[in-house]
C-alpha cells in the first residue's frame, strides 16, 4: 500500500494564493501546506472533499525544512484528489475558500495567532451568501466524487472476477 498523500500541482498552489489574497488578507503571513489525499475519507456518512488542520508542535517540526520556514506550516489543507481532478476551477475556489473560512487570526495571542473555527451553520454565512447562485454545490461535487469512487470499485471487482474466471 502506497502513501496516502501527494503534493499538489502548481495550479492548485496558485489558486490557493489567489483565494487567500482576495478574500483572506489576514492570512498573508500564514504558512499553508496543501496536499492531495489519495484515499476516500468519509465523515458523517458523506465524502470529505477537503479538510484543514492546524499544525501542532510535531507537524511544525516535521514540516520546517520542507517549508523553508523556521517554524514549519501553520495549517495543512488536504484535498480529495479524485474530486479535485474532476471539477471546475470555480468549484475548486469554493472548496479552498470554505476551508480558509475555518481559519482565524487571533492578533492578541501570545504564542500562535492561527486558530480554527467551526461552521456558523452547516456552512459559513459568508459562503452561503457567496454561493447563492449554486447553493447545493457541495452536494453536487460530493455526489460526483462518490460516483467516481463507486465506478472505480465496480471496475476493480469486474477485473477481479475476470481474472478469477480465467484461472478456472
Amino acid at each position: 500500500m502506497g502513501l496516502r498523500y501527494d503534493e499538489v500541482d502548481d495550479h492548485t498552489t496558485d489558486l490557493l494564493k489567489e483565494v487567500r489574497s482576495k478574500d483572506f488578507p489576514e492570512l498573508v503571513n500564514a504558512k499553508i501546506k496543501v496536499l492531495f489525499d489519495l484515499r476516500k475519507r468519509k465523515s458523517g456518512g458523506m465524502v470529505v472533499l477537503a479538510r484543514i488542520i492546524k499544525s501542532n508542535d510535531l507537524i511544525r517540526h516535521l514540516t520546517r525544512d520542507g517549508a523553508d520556514y523556521y517554524n514549519g506550516y501553520d495549517y495543512i489543507i488536504t484535498l480529495d484528489k479524485k474530486c479535485w481532478e474532476n471539477i471546475t476551477d470555480l468549484d475548486r475556489v469554493k472548496i479552498l475558500r470554505h476551508e480558509l473560512r475555518h481559519t482565524f487570526f487571533d492578533i492578541e495571542s501570545d504564542d500562535n495567532p492561527y486558530k480554527l473555527l467551526n461552521h456558523s451553520v452547516s456552512d459559513f454565512y459568508e459562503e452561503v451568501d457567496l454561493n447563492k447562485n449554486d447553493p447545493r454545490w457541495r452536494e453536487r461535487v460530493a455526489t460526483l466524487t462518490e460516483d467516481i469512487y463507486e465506478q472505480e470499485k465496480e471496475a476493480r471487482t469486474e477485473k477481479k472476477n475476470k481474472n478469477k474466471n480465467r484461472k478456472a
